[in-house]
């Protein structure tokens, strides 16, 4: 079978790193956002290529790079790209440019069921908390955005989402507006959904895609993990009971664990909760409205809306659980 014109453009641009790869072979890997491959060298070593976007989503490479370097100094558990044959940090190919990674490992499946639930939650609750410490320690100041949840989700993106969601939002603009306004700013990952948090044996073994690194509310970082986590729970149809319960009795790990690393304000650990609920008002309108419209996405995203509205005190109250971690 002749392979696709995309993977002829990939093992092209591969040949960038011929003396870290030799005679590799490459596997597509499931989509995200932008095209990804596994990369198995001559020798059996495993990498990742990446496709990068068109346009940068937040910071450009460079910036990313050198701001990836102040992180792994700081010991944060970073992926770091490795630098072609000619010593640059991405290469051109066709209409693209591609960066090599090396291959971090993750575990599949719902740490949250695991007989080490609580200690893996925390663990990465103050993962995160160590990363966005080491981000406000940053000297290099990427250009990119500012993020600023309350006027972007509640100003620009709910006016635009159908009555289903509106209706059910209405009421709590009031208390998501003074819950979220005027929290600390500072560096932030900008997309640390559960998907570039790789966990490995209880630990986040790498923060992947550091490539928005927007000013906004640092504890944005945590809610949006947290928001990314429960909307896979909530949309799985036949365990949504059970994974929504596994998660509601750990949810107070992951917000000590990120205390404890880098300590938050009343206000801030007040505000996880509604955050949660302005990253899913921010996907749907993005599902309904972005560059490539997505019905499905919306619908998860409407649906994770819903069940924090109609859960609203059950999660406040186990975010604010005290940890049982010494």
């Amino acid at each position: 079978m002749a392979e696709t014109a995309e993977i002829t453009a990939a093992r092209s641009a591969l040949r960038a790193w011929n003396s870290a790869v030799g005679d590799a072979h490459l596997e597509a890997m499931p989509l995200v956002n932008n095209p990804v491959w596994r990369v198995v060298a001559e020798d059996g070593r495993r990498f990742v290529l990446k496709r990068l976007p068109e346009y940068a989503p937040g910071a450009g490479p460079v910036d990313a790079f050198r701001v990836l370097g102040h992180l792994q100094a700081a010991g944060v558990p970073v992926v770091v790209p490795i630098v072609t044959d000619e010593g640059a940090i991405h290469t051109a190919g066709d209409e693209h440019a591609y960066a090599l990674f090396p291959f971090v490992r993750s575990d599949s499946g719902n740490h949250e069921l695991g007989p080490y639930a609580e200690e893996t939650s925390y663990a990465i609750g103050a993962a995160i908390g160590q990363l966005d410490r080491a981000l406000a320690e940053c000297p290099w100041q990427p250009r990119s955005y500012v993020d600023d949840p309350v006027p972007e989700a509640l100003g620009a993106a709910l006016p635009g989402l159908p009555p289903e969601v509106t209706g059910l939002l209405e009421p709590l603009v009031g208390h998501l507006t003074a819950t979220v306004s005027g929290l600390p700013v500072q560096r932030t990952h900008g997309d640390c959904n559960t998907g570039n948090v790789l966990v490995h044996k209880g630990q986040v073994s790498g923060f992947i895609d550091l490539d928005h690194l927007p000013l906004g509310p640092r504890v944005r970082d945590l809610g949006y993990y947290l928001a990314s986590r429960l909307r896979v729970h909530v949309g799985n149809r036949h365990e949504a009971e059970r994974d929504t319960a596994a998660m509601l009795a750990v949810l107070g790990e992951y917000v000590a664990g990120y205390h404890d690393a880098y300590p938050l304000s009343e206000r801030e650990r007040a505000a996880v909760v509604p955050i949660m609920l302005l990253v899913e008002i921010g996907s749907a309108s993005w599902a309904l409205h972005g560059w490539t419209p997505d019905p499905d996405a919306y619908q998860r995203a409407a649906t994770t809306i819903a069940w924090i509205v109609d859960h609203l005190d059950e999660v406040i109250a186990a975010a604010a659980v005290p940890s049982t971690r010494a």
